[in-house]
């Protein structure tokens, strides 16, 4: 990366950590919260590409073991960062989507863009998150970490929460941040030369 690449890496990192501090219960789901630190990693991505978002969401996690120390975060905050880059991947392929609709000159508005990145952004870390967390994080990692175990019934009635919590994150977390981006390109008058991204449709 050059000066400038880590410059902007840095800044939408210190951003995120910063934001690690607000969070709102999941009455739902025991321990989890929603945050609003993920909107700018999906920013950094839209805007910089994917080095540069998931450099930032690694940051982040160095961040939060730092600077938020807590019993079971060698376990939860890696599957934080897995959540993000399988929301990142959904975007991404969207993105590919859009691109390639618009290549076939088939128009497409700025809400049905939105309604692409969301959907796909939904589809995979709803489809991968609640298996990781309910097979792995609760099964193995999270007794190592608390030194106890869970009931397998309390587990089974935790995973429609798990559903539910991935998919509303990423409901908030996708929309705002390409409206973020979008502004932010085009108040900075940014081309995909400058951006030098993967060309995100804005």
């Amino acid at each position: 990366m050059n000066t400038k690449k880590i410059a902007v890496t840095i800044a939408f990192a210190t951003l995120t950590i910063v934001l690690n501090t607000i969070r709102i219960p999941a009455l739902y789901w025991p321990g989890y919260y929603y945050r609003v630190y993920e909107i700018p990693m999906v920013v950094a991505f839209m805007l910089f590409g994917p080095k540069i978002g998931i450099s930032v969401t690694v940051l982040n996690l160095l961040g939060q073991m730092v600077f938020f120390p807590v019993p079971a975060g060698f376990a939860g905050y890696p599957f934080g960062v897995i959540a993000v880059l399988t929301m990142m991947l959904g975007v991404y392929l969207a993105n590919m989507l859009v691109k390639r609709r618009l290549r076939l000159k088939i128009v497409i508005s700025g809400n049905k863009i939105i309604v692409y990145l969301t959907a796909l952004g939904i589809a995979f870390r709803a489809a991968v998150m609640p298996l990781l967390d309910y097979s792995l994080l609760y099964h193995f990692l999270l007794p190592i970490a608390l030194g106890r175990t869970f009931t397998e019934a309390y587990l089974i009635a935790l995973v429609p929460g798990m559903f539910v919590f991935n998919i509303t994150v990423a409901l908030y977390t996708i929309p705002i941040s390409y409206l973020i981006a979008r502004k932010v390109a085009g108040s900075l008058k940014m081309n995909t030369a400058q951006l030098e991204t993967q060309d995100f449709t804005f």
